[in-house]
């Protein structure tokens, strides 16, 4: 059987200015900014604008929705399968990516379940994007406008930024390539066979993801290859705190997955993804759980790499999956983040069972942090007052705000795509 086979190609992206044409040149990205305007232009917005931002630059942006790294199917034109794409060589072939540029969406849809990205300062010890060249959408809806429409506008207008900006990589010289396939393991090796188990919202209240451009709410748990959400299949759609969720670049840049392919067929035999819906009714819990272990043993898989999204609720499906595998013989290792409290010393999960024995954090989402005041906002600063896991008092008259890692994109990100680190001792 031929094995599925993806190349990553990437063009790394060093600035992105506006210019005349859009095109990549020298690592520089320059954008029309016209031509992106009217690619985002919907009925639901009054207005839409697009902003930079880069690194070292003094910009705050906020209230940030997702973050979407632009990739592309140079062959086929396509990408986001089920939303802008088809489904056609999803997962194989080749992918052009712009390495380095991010599409920032950003909009108060329910107000307090977003975050904030600064380009300076210590919020860039914490955040991701702010090294990384932003393009930044800013599109205020029109009055009357449902939460649920505006967001479905915001989400759809992202992805159509992404992959607007992502064709200009069509052209340019590839600086990387990487190649992705599971190739058999010889039995010989006798090497643990895992199952990377990757928990996504499908809660409703605007708590949800799109897999191949279906609500997750209407999916069941599915095997997944990993290279299927290197190309665009998971698409967030997540109105939750800052650190709950898992944006789209997320899905698409992994790092559970990437480490796990790092070690196939050298300390493990990566079997492949399990995608299970987190829904908020005990019954559905527990059917995902039972699909789970159920795939697990079907694959004779040794263990499960777990991951949450969201927290609090979620916790219940990572304590089902550890009490079920590991009665099946199945060992789970879990990564999430804790709420401990300011000073860390509060019970971090909202649910425990002893058999979870095995857990990997990604921080505490309660930890204060200063941010001082930037030169520029994007967006609305005094959205910071309200946003989730942080404190009503936020913003002080000089422009700085005192928040909690909880309200900075993927500060304490469950997946561990995040820049804290751990020592063991």
């Amino acid at each position: 059987m031929k094995q599925m086979s993806l190349d990553l190609e990437l063009v790394y992206i060093r600035d992105v200015q506006f210019g005349s044409e859009t095109k990549v040149r020298d690592h520089v990205l320059y954008i029309n900014r016209e031509e992106l305007l009217e690619v985002i232009r919907d009925k639901a917005f009054d207005s839409v604008e697009v902003e930079l931002a880069r690194p070292g630059e003094s910009v705050r942006i906020i209230p940030v929705k997702d973050a979407i790294e632009p990739r592309i199917k140079p062959d086929s034109g396509d990408f986001f399968p089920g939303l802008l794409g088809g489904f056609d060589g999803v997962g194989e072939g080749r992918t052009r990516v712009l390495k380095g540029c991010c599409v920032i969406t950003t909009g108060q849809i329910v107000c307090f379940q977003e975050g904030l990205i600064d380009m300076t300062g210590p919020c860039e010890e914490y955040c991701i994007y702010s090294k990384m060249n932003n393009v930044v959408l800013v599109a205020e809806p029109v009055e009357g406008i449902s939460p649920e429409h505006h967001e479905e506008a915001v989400r759809m207008a992202g992805i159509r930024m992404a992959h607007y900006l992502a064709k200009a990589s069509v052209d340019a010289e590839v600086d990387e390539r990487k190649t992705y396939t599971l190739p058999p393991v010889p039995a010989e090796k006798k090497l643990p066979r895992l199952l990377y188990v990757n928990l996504v919202l499908a809660q409703g209240l605007l708590h949800d993801n799109y897999i191949y451009g279906s609500d997750c709410k209407k999916l069941q748990t599915m095997l997944m290859h990993p290279n299927e959400m290197m190309d665009g299949a998971i698409v967030s759609g997540n109105c939750v705190t800052a650190c709950d969720k898992n944006t789209t670049y997320d899905h698409e840049n992994n790092p559970v997955v990437e480490d796990m392919y790092a070690r196939h067929g050298v300390d493990l035999e990566f079997m492949g993804v399990i995608s299970s819906p987190i829904s908020t009714m005990l019954a559905e819990k527990e059917r995902g759980v039972m699909a789970i272990v159920t795939l697990a043993r079907l694959l004779s898989a040794d263990g499960l790499v777990v991951t949450e999204e969201g927290g609090g609720n979620p916790e219940a499906d990572l304590m089902l999956i550890a009490e079920k595998a590991e009665k099946a013989g199945i060992k789970v290792v879990m990564g999430l983040h804790e709420n401990a409290g300011d000073d860390g010393a509060s019970e971090s999960l909202a649910n425990t069972n002893p058999v979870a024995d095995a857990v990997m954090t990604a921080g505490n989402n309660n930890e204060f942090i200063l941010l001082p005041p930037m030169d520029k906002v994007i967006g609305h600063l005094e959205a910071v007052d309200v946003l989730a896991g942080g404190v009503s008092n936020a913003l002080r008259p000089d422009g700085s705000v005192n928040v909690r890692l909880a309200v900075i994109m993927d500060a304490s990100s469950n997946l561990g795509i995040t820049r804290i680190s751990a020592t063991t001792y």
